[in-house]
Order: structure tokens, then C-alpha cells, then sequence
């Protein structure tokens, strides 16, 4: 019985991560399109934004899957073995958030703003973008430092990011498509060095 909880990712990982983080999204994503092409749905509607969001656990599935992770523990372990503190940065990020309400806006923020922040956070943390980190930062960038620079690393795995994401310019209702795709290569390389 293997006892080991956390879990290294390994150059020989990259590649199942790939298949299975593409596969999982973009077949969900593909059962959008042709939804969307039917006139059945968009991306901002709720069966829409639903296979949006099953695809966009791809990375997080694809993580626990290439590296054989199964058991809950051992998927908390992963998680929360690479970020020691964690709380407090988001304790931190939470506090300057509210503190820019309080700024930008000298009438007290109504209390439902300052409430709705915590929510907003979470649900972006969990399903909303967050949880493709699993994948991109958790998996596939520290298999990629074992071969490459930091830099061209980051430089890969946001063009992989981007990759990902095409599917969604060709869905109406998507944030993606409403975006020039240049601008959006520019702005994910800049955002793998944050």
C-alpha cells in the first residue's frame, strides 16, 4: 500500500495531464458548440454555463488523474502542500478588496458589497478560473522547470492556457469571444509571471 501524500509532478506527467485536461474540456466544450450551432443553448445561458464550468475542471481532473492522486486526502495533501500560509494571502487579498470600497467610494459601501466580496471570491476561486491552477501551476509549470527556465516555462504554460481556452471563441456568450484573441495571448503570458 502506497502511503506517500504528496506527489511530485514528473516531465513524464506532462503528457497525460495534457490528454486528459484537453480531453475533458474540450469534449464539454464541444457538446456546447454544437448545442450553441442547434440553437439550443449559449454560453450565457444555464446548460451552457454549466458544461463551461465541467470543462473548465479539465486541469484540476486531468491533475488527479495523470498523477493517479484518488483518495481526498491525498487530494487536500496536493493541494495545499505547495502553499504553505495560504490563508494569510487570501485573509490579505480579502482586506485590501474591501479596503478599495472604502476608498474608491467615500459614502460607507453598502453592507451587502462588503458580504458579497467572500462569496464573489470563493466562487471564483472554485469554479470561475481558480481551479484551473491545480493543473497549470500544480502540475504541468513545475514538470516544465525539470526541462526548462523558469521563464520559458511560464512562457509555455501560458500558451498551453491559451490553447485551452480556444474552444470558447467559438461559442456565443462566452467572455472569450466578446475578446480579441492577440490581446488575450498578451494578457495570460503577462498574467503566468503574476
Amino acid at each position: 500500500m502506497n502511503t506517500q501524500t504528496h506527489v511530485e509532478p514528473e516531465t513524464r506527467h506532462i503528457l497525460p495531464f495534457l490528454v486528459w485536461t484537453f480531453g475533458i474540456s474540450w469534449g464539454s466544450w464541444l457538446i456546447l458548440y454544437i448545442l450553441a450551432a442547434l440553437k439550443l443553448t449559449s454560453g450565457a445561458e444555464p446548460l451552457g454555463y454549466a458544461l463551461i464550468i465541467i470543462g473548465g475542471f479539465g486541469p484540476a481532473l486531468g491533475t488527479f488523474i495523470s498523477l493517479k492522486i484518488s483518495h481526498p486526502k491525498k487530494m487536500l495533501d496536493f493541494i495545499f502542500s505547495h502553499a504553505k500560509g495560504w490563508w494569510i494571502y487570501m485573509l490579505a487579498f480579502c482586506l485590501i478588496r474591501i479596503l478599495t470600497l472604502f476608498i474608491a467610494n467615500p459614502a460607507l459601501p453598502p453592507l451587502n458589497a462588503v458580504l458579497m466580496f467572500p462569496l464573489g471570491w470563493t466562487f471564483i476561486t472554485f469554479a470561475g478560473g481558480g481551479n484551473e491552477e491545480l493543473g497549470w501551476r500544480g502540475v504541468l509549470q513545475p514538470a516544465l522547470e525539470k526541462k526548462f527556465s523558469f521563464p520559458l516555462a511560464t512562457v509555455i504554460t501560458a500558451l498551453v492556457w491559451v490553447a485551452w481556452h480556444l474552444p470558447l471563441w467559438l461559442i456565443p456568450g462566452t467572455s472569450q469571444s466578446q475578446v480579441s484573441l492577440p490581446f488575450y495571448i498578451f494578457f495570460c503570458i503577462l498574467l503566468s509571471f503574476c
